[in-house]
């Protein structure tokens, strides 16, 4: 048996207590990013169940004006995008940043929390003018025009304390994987969302160019700030909960400057065959499939760094939602890579296998990334453990269960929908038949969101007494069992 030396343990006990004055500096404003965004997301869901209501049966409410689907669909990925998304991802990766780099939240909490309220009040004065018909008619840009600046400079507020911790951190391991895809997030960001809101809010009308630069926006928020972020917290959490350090780091940089590199030049493959110049759609497409490297290199790091450890994605719920996560990054891929293809984009472009992608993009991975994150963080700031095993447990099931059936029913009703669209025998088919043949499947996803209203419904109020102080007193982590109790066993912190 290997005996501590009193230096390591002082060593440790130092430790520890930077740890903890790290997580001190930044519980406030991270607790208030999560609180706020578990709030949007709830939102977000029971909009998606409306929603998918809506398109299988439009009598639904129909003397509310505002409950259609031109107004519930934006609101809804409005919500899951701005109010739920770009908050937790703010949240996770201070945290992350701070415990990384090795620095406290000095100076500026006040301002974070000023910040974090406007952006909540943008958010919900935008919602409410879509719900209200104030739509731009710009994919994950329909809020009003003068929204975007709040929402910048929000932003703005929270990744420069982060640009600073980056830059004054130790780096005695060199290329500190994680931290440079949140450093990215924190640059790509504002990037895409500035020159997408200059272009299509301040310059005259661009015509067929402004539906290629809207496009070209989404697919860049999605790869360039929710796919780092959720990359980066699990190139953290995976070797923390496993012990192991990350199998390689070579692959970890391949995957980095890949991905920075052909993400900003996806989007326009959208509307390939459509008014633009023939090598915008071109180069999205080519660029598209080509992310298939960074996306394959990514899941295989992950895989090789959890070999040997997988019986702790069944204990863990930071590893499970993580591992799952992570599962969700090559799907998203193959998915981005069909609807970029010509052979098979042809077929899938406007259809509903469009919301299956950005589905299992934000939902799939991210968010079950950013679950995993939570659950590991909360208990640090809070100094409690969570609740109740059965809760965690229903949550990541109904959430896999839900987002499976959303992104399956999605790309199959995309597939038969492009199918009959592209049929020369159908030419004279009325256009409400051809969106009534995907009843079922819309019935399916709204059966989906349901489950993971439901599910988010408990992760809310569990999360909200986490906040309060409520949570179990034990030093214990709250760990996964195959057994049906509550009761929580210790494993490991």
């Amino acid at each position: 048996m290997q005996i501590n030396s009193p230096s390591s343990e002082i060593e440790t006990q130092a430790d520890n207590v930077r740890r903890a004055t790290i997580d001190k500096s930044v519980k406030g404003p991270v607790l208030f990013l999560f609180l706020n965004a578990a709030f949007w997301l709830m939102a977000s869901t029971i909009l998606g169940v409306l929603a998918a209501v809506k398109l299988f049966s439009p009598s639904f409410l129909g003397d509310c004006a505002f409950i259609t689907f031109g107004r519930l669909q934006p609101a809804h990925l409005n919500a899951l995008v701005y109010g739920w998304g770009i908050q937790a991802g703010l949240g996770v990766m201070l945290w992350i940043m701070a415990r990384r780099s090795g620095q406290e939240l000095r100076n500026g909490r006040s301002i974070l929390y000023v910040a974090g309220v406007f952006w909540n009040i943008a958010v919900t004065l935008g919602l409410v003018s879509i719900l209200t018909g104030g739509n731009t008619s710009m994919q994950w840009l329909e809020m009003p025009s003068w929204i975007w600046p709040i929402l910048l400079l929000s932003f703005l507020v929270y990744a420069w304390p982060m640009v600073i911790m980056f830059g004054k951190a130790f780096r005695p391991e060199g290329f500190m994987v994680s931290t440079w895809y949140i450093l990215g997030a924190c640059f790509w960001f504002p990037w895409i969302y500035l020159t997408a809101n200059v272009c299509l809010n301040c310059l005259p009308s661009l015509g067929a160019l402004a539906a290629g630069i809207n496009a070209w926006f989404v697919h860049g928020l999605i790869l360039l700030f929710f796919a780092p972020v959720a990359i980066g917290s699990a190139y953290y959490f995976i070797p923390k909960i496993t012990g192991k350090p990350i199998a390689s780091a070579d692959l970890s940089k391949l995957g980095f400057w890949s991905l920075a590199f052909l993400a900003g030049w996806t989007g326009m493959q959208v509307y390939m065959g459509g008014p633009l110049p023939a090598w915008m759609p071109s180069i999205g497409a080519f660029t598209g499939t080509l992310l298939l490297l960074p996306v394959g290199v990514v899941g295989l790091n992950h895989h090789l760094t959890t070999l040997g450890k997988h019986d702790m994605v069944a204990t863990s719920p930071t590893l499970r939602f993580t591992f799952l996560g992570s599962l969700f990054f090559p799907v998203t891929g193959v998915i981005l890579a069909l609807l970029s293809n010509y052979s098979t984009g042809v077929t899938l472009q406007f259809t509903h296998a469009s919301y299956g992608f950005q589905i299992v993009s934000v939902y799939g991975f991210f968010s079950m990334c950013v679950f995993g994150a939570i659950y590991y963080i909360v208990p640090r700031l809070t100094g409690c453990e969570w609740l109740s095993v059965r809760l965690i447990r229903n949550h990541f099931w109904f959430s896999t269960y839900g987002i499976a059936a959303i992104v399956v029913t999605s790309l199959v009703a995309g597939i038969q929908q492009g199918g009959d669209l592209n049929n020369p025998e159908m030419w004279d088919q009325d256009f409400m038949q051809l969106s009534m043949n995907a009843r079922p499947y819309m019935i399916a996803r709204a059966l989906a969101w349901g489950l993971i209203t439901w599910s988010n419904i408990w992760f809310l109020i569990h999360l909200v007494l986490m906040v309060a102080g409520l949570g179990r007193r034990s030093s214990a982590p709250t760990l996964l069992h195959s057994s049906h109790d509550d009761t929580p066993h210790a494993a490991h912190a």
